[in-house]
């Protein structure tokens, strides 16, 4: 009797994933998590940049090729960023060979499915509000800038645990911790490069832990079966 359940079970499982609707952390994600948990050390490339930009470069108004050193620090960061965001979203969706459920669940972590596209629309208009009531009462950008990262960290936590999506708890912890630090920092400067870096650091090195804990988790399902 046992072994025509288990028969049943495994063929439900094949056809599941046939159709690209295989249960979330099936065992056949695991050698695909093992290989894509080490991209996420590449966020800590920006994060390295500005800590290197906080100890190394002045915090003065001396202009470098016509820019001062937090502009020249800014425009690396956000072309190292963007590209690693690029990076990660083309080899976690490619289709090189990785279950299709898996593939929809990077899709949800990225945003760019139906169900993403939503909660990224609700976050565009946290953010619009929430400019909207600061210039309306003349919010100073030192009090500004970290009520973004504590609204984006909050969401995102948010969105993990309704949408069981347990990655995104390795980017809103670190942006939350981050807005909430820099929020206790106020009139701090060009200090704020070296937390802003490690928030990019501790991302990579959440998203590497959360990862492992869900290859982990596969594991023992199969060692239960």
């Amino acid at each position: 009797m046992n072994h025509d359940i288990n028969r049943v079970k495994g063929d439900l499982e094949t056809l599941q994933n046939a159709m690209g609707l295989g249960r979330a952390g099936s065992r056949d994600w695991a050698p695909w998590l093992k290989r894509d948990r080490w991209l996420n050390w590449w966020w800590a490339i920006p994060g390295l940049l500005l800590m290197a930009s906080g100890v190394l470069l002045p915090a003065g108004t001396q202009r470098f090729l016509g820019l001062l050193p937090a502009q020249l620090t800014g425009i690396a960061v956000g072309i190292s960023a963007i590209s690693v965001v690029l990076f990660h979203i083309r080899k976690t969706t490619s289709n090189d060979g990785r279950p299709a459920s898996l593939i929809r669940e990077y899709k949800r972590f990225w945003g760019i499915d139906s169900h993403g596209a939503w909660v990224a629309m609700t976050l565009m208009l946290e953010l619009f509000l929430y400019f909207f009531w600061a210039v309306h009462f003349h919010i100073s950008t030192e009090a500004f800038i970290p009520g973004i990262f504590i609204i984006m960290g909050s969401s995102y936590l948010v969105v993990a645990v309704l949408g069981k999506l347990w990655l995104l708890l390795g980017c809103g912890i670190p942006l939350l911790g981050y807005g909430l630090y820099t929020a206790m920092l106020h009139g701090q400067g060009d200090v704020r490069r070296i937390p802003l870096g490690l928030m990019f650091v501790g991302m990579a090195a959440l998203c590497f832990l959360i990862q492992g804990w869900q290859i982990r988790q596969i594991e023992r399902q199969d060692e239960s079966h």
